[in-house]
């Protein structure tokens, strides 16, 4: 069972890495490692005093006293949200949580948003009996190619952030009450209805919802009109079926055939994005003398609380059918059965308005099939108007469905707004034993009118969520990395200590250890077996003194290990055909200091996925490789229109197009590779976008991800 829950106190030791940077070079770091630590006081001296508190002020992770470290919260997993060719507003996304090290960790989970270097928490929720299911509400606006980045953490204490309430489900004995905060959106009747009056007690039936309110609490559906003993708000009965070779009506009670009955409620679920319930219905048969369950469906309603101004209610709808009996069951064609709502007795031809995804309205909309059909009419709302709009799913039977609507002048033109969606109703359906069959609805719930745009947005949020890519980081705990930026002669990045102090503070944050040294006698092969990942940090020129070292990083890769090369790595150990094999390439030269544009060609990748298409990189170098090796996957490529650079018809020219890469992985000699040329300012280590780049590089290499 899981330690993680609400309210648990979270306990942890300090880090090793963390104890390196506040002990500083004494007995917890080992010899090699104090010359960077001192390069970085050395550098910091030379900087003046405004741009050294600003190095301060964004380092404060890394130098924090231990009673601080021992607080931070710990990352497992991270995400990003595409929102893909569609506007998004307020939508529900999922993510899986399989593979991420729940079960290992103390303390609660919460989500927390990247956004321009700010953490913002953001309220999530565990899908009940799935806590491999994370979702949440991709709140307010993300316009068509956004990529959202989330990170999921272990902390001492969960904030949750204000919003509508809480979803609730209340049970009076009779029905199951869906509420958001103190407003009601539906209930579930599980108990036998009772009927009018006078009326025959044959029309008696339970397993339906009603009523529907809207988000002003006019309530939209209706119950046993006199017209229709037999209409049950929104209910799901079919009525044209074959059961063992007889026909069973379950939908027109008063034939005596079949019902529908409410059998058990399973589940209640209730929280802060999210609650409903899922129960049990028998689909009873009465034709062969005796009652016999033909059929049995589960209901699984959610409702999602994403408006925290409550001006909409969102509804998901599940109905899976499964046959009760080693007899097939089958729906025969009919022009009405199935998912269907008896609307309020106030809208009719003059007072509500209907429309199609295919352009149809009241007068022509039936026997016509329509991914989505709005509904709405007068109310006492303060727009004077209330409606619903219903969306049927792309993995439904026959989508899209056939609708059964009453057209003007139907029932006298009063009281006749009644819908229903129909798989079944220009073909059979046949439900064989063994098998489950699903069927999926989303409905709006809202007061005053939509238009047909924001009828398809709605729809395309259901048909086609923003796509989640879900990046585990518990491989990366416990693992030990060596960052390693020995220069020959030569040029020296000034760079090199904020790489070292940005890629220490990742290893704190995601729980890896990392040693930094520029010490050349650390590559033997027995020294280096205890590295899960070498980290070329901007070394540049010769990086080794004998071959010997030189031979101990072969032995290394070729026995599994990781390696990941930083922008001036590839400058390293020009001479050596191997090296250059490995790291992708060898560096010729570079553009001049400058804002760029960068694609992304791989969003697979765990170092690219958060990206957006174009990244908008701000005083870089762009790289130009040589003798580049065919076996890398480009992740990155620069766009060259994007660079002044009056030598690159020279080199590189045409080589790659109107593109260079700039970022790429790779398997090579038994080991596995990933390098970016990007980095050479030391602005750039405090880029929250650009070191999660990294990150995923170190994360696949050690074999965490896998693209």
């Amino acid at each position: 069972m899981s330690n993680i829950a609400p309210e648990t106190a979270y306990s942890a030791s300090l880090h090793p890495a963390a104890v390196r940077i506040v002990a500083g070079c004494g007995d917890a770091a080992p010899e090699h490692a104090c010359t960077v630590r001192q390069r970085v006081d050395a550098w910091k001296r030379k900087r003046s005093s405004a741009v050294f508190h600003l190095w301060l002020l964004s380092s404060l992770v890394f130098l924090a006293p231990a009673s601080f470290v021992k607080a931070q919260s710990k990352v497992v997993a991270t995400f990003s949200v595409h929102a893909g060719t569609y506007q998004r507003i307020n939508v529900p996304v999922t993510a899986s949580l399989q593979g991420v090290p729940l079960r290992l960790q103390d303390g609660a989970l919460q989500l927390f948003e990247i956004t321009g270097g700010e953490d913002l928490p953001v309220a999530s929720q565990l899908d009940p009996g799935m806590s491999s299911r994370m979702t949440w509400i991709l709140a307010g606006e993300s316009p068509p190619g956004t990529v959202r980045n989330f990170e999921l953490r272990v902390v001492e204490e969960r904030r949750m952030p204000g919003g509508a309430g809480p979803v609730q489900v209340e049970d009076d004995g009779e029905s199951l009450q869906v509420r958001i905060g103190d407003k009601p959106v539906l209930a579930y009747r599980y108990t036998f209805q009772g009927v009018p009056e006078g009326v025959d007690e044959i029309y008696d039936r339970s397993g339906f919802i009603h009523p529907i309110w809207s988000p002003e609490g006019e309530i939209l559906s209706r119950i046993q009109p006199p017209d229709h003993y037999h209409h049950y708000g929104l209910w799901n009965p079919w009525t044209r079926t074959e059961f063992e070779g007889r026909s069973v009506d379950f939908w027109n009670l008063a034939d005596g055939q079949g019902t529908v009955r409410a059998k058990q409620v399973m589940e209640r679920t209730a929280g802060p994005l999210f609650g409903g319930f899922k129960a049990l219905l028998d689909h009873v048969d009465f034709t062969s003398g005796e009652a016999k369950v033909a059929l049995n469906e589960q209901w699984e309603v959610k409702v999602w609380n994403v408006d925290p101004d409550r001006r909409v209610w969102l509804i998901d709808f599940v109905s899976t059918l499964n046959p009760a009996t080693d007899a097939p069951l089958t729906i025969k064609a009919y022009r009405y059965q199935g998912f269907s709502l008896r609307a309020t007795e106030t809208w009719n031809d003059e007072t509500a308005t209907l429309l199609t995804s295919e352009g149809f309205d009241k007068s022509n909309a039936n026997a016509t099939r329509a991914r989505w059909i709005d509904v709405h009419g007068v109310s006492g709302a303060a727009a004077g108007a209330s409606g619903i709009l219903f969306m049927t799913h792309p993995g439904n039977y026959n989508f899209p469905e056939h609708l059964r609507i009453w057209p003007v002048g139907q029932n006298g033109g009063v009281e006749n707004v009644y819908i229903n969606v129909n798989p079944a109703q220009e073909s059979d359906w046949e439900l064989r034993p063994g098998n489950s069959y699903a069927l999926q609805y989303r409905m709006l719930v809202y007061d005053g009118t939509i238009d047909a745009a924001l009828a398809e947005r709605y729809w395309q949020d259901f048909a086609n969520p923003p796509r989640v890519e879900v990046h585990p980081t518990g491989a990366l705990r416990g693992a030990n990395v060596l960052v390693y930026t020995k220069n020959g002669e030569g040029y020296v990045h000034e760079n090199i200590p904020f790489s070292v102090a940005a890629l220490e503070g990742l290893g704190a944050k995601y729980g890896f250890e990392v040693t930094a040294s520029e010490d050349p006698a650390l590559f033997t092969v027995e020294s280096l077996k205890r590295y899960d990942a070498l980290v070329f940090s901007n070394t540049n020129n010769e990086a080794f003194d004998t071959d010997a070292q030189r031979r101990a990083l072969e032995s290394y890769v070729r026995n599994g290990g990781g390696f990941v090369g930083i922008h001036s790595a590839s400058g390293s150990e020009r001479d050596w055909p191997w090296f250059s094999k490995l790291l992708g390439g060898n560096f010729e030269r570079h553009a001049p200091l400058q804002d760029f544009t960068v694609e992304v060609v791989d969003r697979t990748h765990p170092s690219t996925a958060f990206l957006p298409d174009a990244w908008e990189i701000e005083d870089d170098e762009c790289y130009y490789l040589k003798e580049i090796n065919p076996r890398i996957r480009v992740v990155l490529a620069a766009d060259l229109a994007t660079i002044s650079d009056e030598e690159k018809e020279q080199f590189p020219g045409t080589l790659f197009g109107d593109r260079f890469p700039v970022a790429w992985y790779q398997e090579f000699d038994g080991g596995r590779q990933w390098y970016t040329a990007l980095g050479h300012r030391p602005e750039h280590y405090e880029d929250s976008r650009f070191m999660r780049h990294i990150l995923g590089g170190i994360q696949w290499v050690v074999g965490g991800i896998s693209p």
